[in-house]
């Protein structure tokens, strides 16, 4: 079965609410708020710099991002 996935963007509330109502019966279909923040994982521990802990940010999604800032929101299928 396909899965369908919105993200949305964290100053959409109310889109966010929409959509989960609107889906609330689609077992296929989950919604959720977007909850990266960037900041949380920059300070490496016990040192004085900022340095990345992790080799690569898996939640980093330029897709994501630009879906975000242009429509609020970014879907996605998974099979």
């Amino acid at each position: 079965m396909t899965r369908h996935y919105f993200i949305v963007a964290r100053d959409q509330t109310s889109l966010c609410e929409y959509l989960t109502r609107q889906f609330k019966s689609e077992e296929n279909v989950a919604v959720f708020l977007d909850r990266r923040t960037g900041h949380d994982r920059r300070v490496a521990e016990g040192a004085g710099d900022t340095a990345e802990r992790r080799s690569g940010d898996r939640r980093h999604q330029p897709f994501v991002d630009t879906q975000l800032r242009s429509l609020g929101y970014a879907m996605f299928r998974v099979q």
